[in-house]
């Protein structure tokens, strides 16, 4: 009686772990699941036709370089005409990177030059335009623009919900959920929200990380303030694929009555 009872126990214990991972693992997909190596040409256009346009209330990281060194503290400096955008975030007290705010009216305001219209146009082109400008301050200029908040937040069924700074603007929905430790057991990858705001009107964009079509959306490469939300699946019973996991626990409950019955003879 006691074998039997110490066996009962152990398929018991073996149900149950079957059991959970048959309500909780609903993650057994695989991402681009259809993409083949004659989709690179598409992949590649995708990456190159993405521009960011700079917004209002961006905040650019913008240095000038040069042949004439003595120039270059002035230009670099946040000083000079009007009443300077250069904001100190080095926080030790000096200006090692200064900030310059895209303002209400769309434009910035540089040492010397004055306001020049930001908004609209992409980092390179901005770069392009004050490299003209500054010909007349400095003997072969060389301007770095860059965004300085550039971030981007994750919501919902990922590891590590929370806000991320990016280094560049080509930062892909892929990366940003990988950034986010990736989609959880119960996030549902083929329905992912990108919420986005440009020039006051909100859009939103919806991705399957299944497919390969994800890299012909304008939401595959995120630009500032994008928020990604990861919905849930409707309920820990409920798969990936829409078909309930009742099934599954209704099979175990019968080999769980087979067994016992079988035990007790």
């Amino acid at each position: 009686m006691f074998i039997k009872t110490k066996q009962l126990f152990n398929v018991l214990a073996v149900l149950m772990m079957v059991a959970g991972t048959a309500c909780t693992s609903t993650k057994k997909v695989v991402y681009l699941n259809d993409l083949t190596a004659a989709d690179s040409t598409t992949v590649r256009y995708t990456q190159n036709a993405f521009e960011v346009p700079i917004q209002k209330n961006d905040q650019l990281w913008i240095t000038v370089g040069g042949s004439n060194l003595n120039d270059l503290p002035a230009l670099n400096s946040g000083s000079g005409s009007g009443s300077g955008a250069g904001a100190n975030v080095g926080g030790n007290g000096t200006n090692a990177i200064l900030g310059f705010l895209v303002e209400a009216d769309g434009k910035i305001q540089l040492p010397y030059i004055g306001k020049v219209k930001a908004e609209g146009i992409t980092r390179i082109q901005l770069e392009t335009q004050l490299t003209e400008l500054f010909k007349d301050y400095t003997k072969n200029p060389i301007v770095n623009v860059r965004f300085m908040n550039y971030s981007f937040s994750v919501l919902g069924e990922v590891n590590s919900p929370g806000k991320y700074n990016m280094v560049t603007e080509r930062t892909s929905i892929l990366e940003a959920i990988s950034l986010a430790g990736d989609i959880t057991n119960l996030g549902k990858s083929d329905n992912v929200t990108v919420i986005r705001e440009e020039n006051g009107q909100r859009t939103i964009g919806k991705l399957s990380l299944l497919s390969k079509d994800i890299f012909k959306s304008p939401y595959y490469f995120l630009k500032t303030n994008d928020v990604i939300y990861v919905e849930p699946v409707k309920a820990k019973f409920i798969s990936r694929n829409g078909v309930p996991q009742y099934l599954a626990i209704a099979t175990l409950g019968l080999t769980l009555i087979l067994t016992i019955a079988t035990l007790r003879k």
